[in-house]
């Protein structure tokens, strides 16, 4: 069977997963899980949590999107994505934590408004609200700011490329339409360019 990837266009962690594949290369299937709930049984029998995405590796599955990230980049001996030193392994998991507790929850406060979520459908379920949008990015700010000072000037959110920016990508991405405005933080404008231009990113078949 090999490797099985299931997830959906529309989710943005499994948009991270398939960049990830894409930078590594390695062969795979796709399968797609339809976002609103309840999930299929077929895909509750893979993860019963029912979360995407899901990687199914010849009956070992792996699910949570980060470490989908670091099997992936393990298996594909990628020590360049995945640092195997010690000291850089640890800044690449430090900010894996950081992006799931802090940044990934304030970036989806202004998603949902901005682009129409309704829990248990998806997006595009409901009507935009500028109201609300105008609110949660303004409240986005200090994000922005801790994002800012956080990532290197280098194209990368540290020092090289890692699945740290995997991780990272698809929010970027997706606040190109949501209103938030980069340009104010050059060293995210500059990596959201470095990322979105690899054509590794173009590959994992981005949905606008």
């Amino acid at each position: 069977m090999g490797l099985v990837l299931h997830d959906n266009p529309a989710s943005s962690n499994g948009l991270k997963v398939r960049f990830c594949l894409a930078e590594t290369g390695l062969a795979h299937e796709r399968r797609e899980v339809p976002l609103a709930r309840p999930r299929p049984a077929s895909y509750l029998a893979v993860n019963p949590l029912g979360l995407i995405p899901a990687l199914d590796d010849d009956g070992f599955v792996v699910t949570e999107s980060h470490t989908i990230l670091r099997y992936v980049a393990l298996k594909a001996g990628r020590d360049d994505l995945y640092p195997a030193a010690v000291r850089d392994r640890i800044r690449v998991d430090e900010f894996l934590d950081r992006y799931a507790t802090t940044i990934r929850p304030a970036f989806f406060r202004v998603e949902m408004p901005a682009l129409g979520y309704v829990p248990g459908v998806g997006f595009g379920a409901a009507p935009p609200d500028a109201e609300r949008t105008a609110a949660a990015i303004a409240e986005l700010t200090p994000v922005l700011e801790l994002l800012e000072g956080m990532v290197s000037d280098r194209g990368a959110v540290l020092d090289r490329f890692t699945i740290a920016d995997c991780a990272l990508a698809p929010v970027l991405f997706r606040h190109g339409r949501t209103g938030v405005d980069f340009s104010p933080y050059d060293r995210l404008a500059a990596l959201r360019e470095s990322l979105l231009s690899r054509p590794a990113w173009t590959a994992a078949e981005p949905v606008s």
